[in-house]
């Protein structure tokens, strides 16, 4: 029996399509998975894991627990474990297991330590801790790690805490520096593609393909944004229906502000964009996902699984980098650092792929859609099937190894 722990108890795309992902991929059959909200995962349980046997066991805090904005620069493992009010449950759960993996994503990073974050990042740690002492092997997923700001300490007590563990960085950009940095020697990690680069066949069945031409749209900024830049928008979805016969079809990854509130204002405002709703179901279905991104023209997006998506089928992307902790480090190490990845040793050019503002990334593909797609198309298409193959058997010898 396997268990898990990480950020998937959150309705955002990427977290929980990776949690099914690495179930399927394991084709694990007995797995426990700790978690913060029960009920969403629940739901994914049921939706994916029918004829599984799946144990969802909460991670709860004891009242008042970092309720003051804890400063967590120098919080310890013991103080962690102190707070967990159901601690014996999660000990007897994680007695049970053959391997406690940490799930992809990227949460081991300064804005999860911070007041607003810090909660969920504890009821994440927690299982891991207590799987240290029990001699129950710990293995990361692909991560992404850092930056750290101020915070380092925090994070080298926590991987300290770990010594058997084993560390996957899902970019060679910043992660190994940032877990370096905090005290994991280099030969403890290794580079692995991101836990959604392959999706399980099982996971996506055939889709009748739409009818219609189009790109994807996704952005969480703040309808306050796309408001006040409006008129770049519209000259957007227009200079795509004129020129290229393109429809755009806005993909929310997440509920509310997370996507599906900018995905209404805009579809409200301009007959020749579509919100895909995801409303009804909870949450965006992988299948749906991976059809939509397949079968675009292009997909333009605030969000790293967006690209994600698009390399694994070959869709031509532009990504924005959005600051975090004031500056673009973190995307940029991720971002990039998966495009990296998919194109090793094939030419290609950043400025087709990464801008800095979401209207700079319309503006440019309006003004050169023909030669972003094609030479995009051109660089993944010499690329990936060579390091298809090689990203893909680290992958899966670095997962069931650990198994």
């Amino acid at each position: 029996m396997i268990g898990f722990t990480g950020p998937y108890s959150d309705v955002n795309f990427g977290d929980y399509a990776m949690l099914v992902n690495n179930v399927y991929t394991l084709d694990a059959q007995d797995t426990t998975i700790f978690v913060y909200d029960r009920p969403f995962v629940e739901t994914i349980r049921d939706d994916y894991f029918d004829g599984r046997k799946v144990q969802i066991v909460d991670v709860r805090l004891r009242t008042g627990a970092f309720a003051e904005g804890r400063d967590a620069r120098y919080l310890t493992p013991m103080e962690i474990l102190r707070a967990i009010e159901n601690i014996d449950e999660v000990t007897a759960a994680v007695d049970g297991m053959d391997t406690l993996y940490i799930n992809g994503g990227g949460y081991f990073n300064s804005l999860w330590s911070q007041p607003h974050r810090l909660q969920r990042l504890v009821q994440i740690i927690a299982p891991a801790l207590v799987a240290a002492t029990r001699n129950v092997p710990v293995v990361f997923t692909a991560n992404g790690f850092g930056p750290f700001r101020g915070d380092t300490e925090f994070f080298a007590s926590i991987f300290g805490s770990l010594p058997g563990a084993r560390f996957a960085a899902r970019d060679a950009i910043l992660s190994p520096h940032w877990l370096n940095q905090a005290g994991v020697a280099s030969e403890r990690v290794q580079t692995l593609p991101d836990d959604l680069l392959f999706i399980d066949e099982r996971l996506t069945p055939g889709r009748e393909p739409r009818a219609d031409r189009y790109v994807v749209m996704e952005t969480y900024l703040s309808t306050e944004f796309i408001a006040d830049n409006f008129s770049h928008f519209e000259r957007f979805t227009k200079r795509m229906a004129d020129d290229h016969g393109l429809k755009v079809v806005f993909v929310p990854f997440n509920l509310g502000h997370g996507g599906v509130d900018q995905g209404q204002l805009l579809a409200e405002r301009l007959s020749s964009v579509e919100m895909f709703d995801i409303t009804e179901r909870g949450y965006l279905p992988i299948e749906d996902a991976v059809a939509l991104v397949r079968g675009a023209e292009l997909v333009i997006s605030s969000r790293y699984h967006a690209v994600i998506l698009a390399l694994s089928v070959g869709t031509p992307f532009v990504s924005v980098l959005k600051d975090v902790l004031g500056d673009k480090q973190y995307y940029y190490g991720k971002n990039v650092g998966a495009l990296e990845g998919v194109l090793e040793g094939e030419r290609h050019d950043l400025r087709d792929y990464f801008f800095m503002d979401y209207v700079e990334g319309l503006n440019a593909i309006v003004d050169d859609f023909d030669g972003i797609t094609r030479r995009q198309r051109h660089s993944h298409s010499a690329a990936f099937p060579r390091t298809a193959g090689t990203l893909r058997a680290a992958r899966e010898d670095y997962l069931k190894g650990a198994n």
